[in-house]
């Protein structure tokens, strides 16, 4: 089985012990987390939907019996309420760090890398010392000359970030991704 969904949490306290390191997906709204863990499962598991906002809870997921994906609420243009939106900010820190996350993978929209809130997310990690992956998600929609603006946009955007394009569609950088995954330890 390529991957089993193991529950939806909203306090630490209730994560199920695993031995597979865990690895934060984390990203704006419908900026395709789902679609990434999909992609890396090789199956439909995690839910795919149009509208913003839609992840409201932890989701884990155990994929290639490798690792733990933890899809975390999007942030930035969802259109939920302010009480809502500081549930979402009290999971991230309920959960992101080393006592629950070994990894984090930082998804961005390829044809918008330098928004503010990727780069204070960014900024973030990094202060913390979570250690992460920028992923320029939806390649596929990028021509030549867009990507290679991408591209040096998102160095500077991201100052020393290992950075990957990625594209659910074409499968662009899923194999890079597992290689950058599979040198995790739990």
């Amino acid at each position: 089985m390529s991957a089993v969904f193991l529950g939806s949490f909203v306090a630490p306290n209730t994560l199920p012990e695993q031995r597979q390191p865990r690895v934060a997906i984390l990203g704006r709204s419908n900026v395709g987390k789902s679609s990434l863990i999909n992609l890396l499962a090789g199956t439909k598991i995690a839910k795919v939907s149009k509208t913003p906002g839609k992840t409201q809870t932890l989701n884990l997921y155990v994929v290639k019996d490798r690792w733990v994906f933890g899809d975390f609420p999007g942030y930035g243009f969802a259109k939920v309420s302010k009480v809502q939106r500081k549930t979402f900010q009290r999971l991230v820190d309920h959960f992101l760090n080393e006592d629950h996350f070994q990894y984090a993978i930082q998804i961005v929209d390829s044809r918008h890398p330098a928004m503010s809130t990727d780069m204070e997310l960014h900024e973030w990690l990094k202060s913390s010392g979570v250690k992460h992956l920028i992923v320029l998600n939806k390649s596929d929609k990028l021509n030549q000359k867009e990507r290679n603006a991408t591209q040096k946009q998102a160095a500077i955007s991201f100052p020393g970030a290992a950075i990957i394009f990625a594209s659910n569609i074409t499968n662009e950088g899923k194999r890079e991704i597992e290689i950058t995954l599979d040198q995790l330890k739990s």
